[in-house]
């Protein structure tokens, strides 16, 4: 009698453990990757710091020259940026860390994407119109902040930010970009 009292007192402490483990699991957010900071218009994927090239811009239907909207400082150092959009889509392009990395300078990468219309989602699924339930589903919690009335939730890697606008509940903006440190 004994024995089989150990051995159930046994068994329901381990099942009691890997039941625990498994609502612990179910309640994490998967880890961030760098595809997460991407997004698919037109059959064509386009990711923060893909090059930004001719072939690009044309597959997604973008101008490839863009507005020049000044220099932005990131880690001590100015760098071009030019906005390059379309209705729901846009697009910064910067020659971001050229000097850092074996580019030349006339090189340009995506350095920001921006959503607002529904057509285009992230690799997760979450578009303009989701609600915040799909989001934190997709995402886990995320750093929420208030900014003169807008809410924001973020989500980080490295100097990745992938940022959600919410209004009534909803996602209303969705933005990809780097963080130079500075708030806008």
């Amino acid at each position: 009698m004994k024995k089989h009292t150990l051995t159930f007192l046994c068994s329901a402490l381990m099942f009691t453990c890997l039941s625990s483990n498994m609502v612990l699991a179910k309640a994490m957010p998967p880890v961030l990757t760098k595809t997460d900071f991407s997004v698919k218009v037109k059959d064509q994927t386009v990711g923060l710091g893909d090059r930004w090239t001719p072939d690009i811009a044309r597959k997604i239907e973008m101008p490839v020259e863009g507005s020049f909207t000044g220099e932005v400082p990131f880690d001590g150092a100015q760098y071009k940026f030019f906005q390059h959009q379309k209705a729901g889509l846009e697009i910064f392009s910067s020659n971001l860390w050229w000097d850092k990395a074996e580019r030349s300078v006339d090189d340009y990468i995506v350095s920001q994407i921006t959503l607002t219309a529904a057509d285009s989602s992230t690799p997760r699924g979450v578009h303009v119109g989701s609600t915040t339930r799909v989001l934190n589903n997709a995402y886990g919690d995320g750093l929420v902040e208030n900014d003169s009335g807008t809410q924001w939730v973020s989500y980080e890697l490295g100097k990745k930010v992938l940022s959600f606008e919410i209004k009534d509940s909803k996602v209303v903006k969705i933005n990809m970009n780097y963080n130079n440190g500075f708030s806008e």
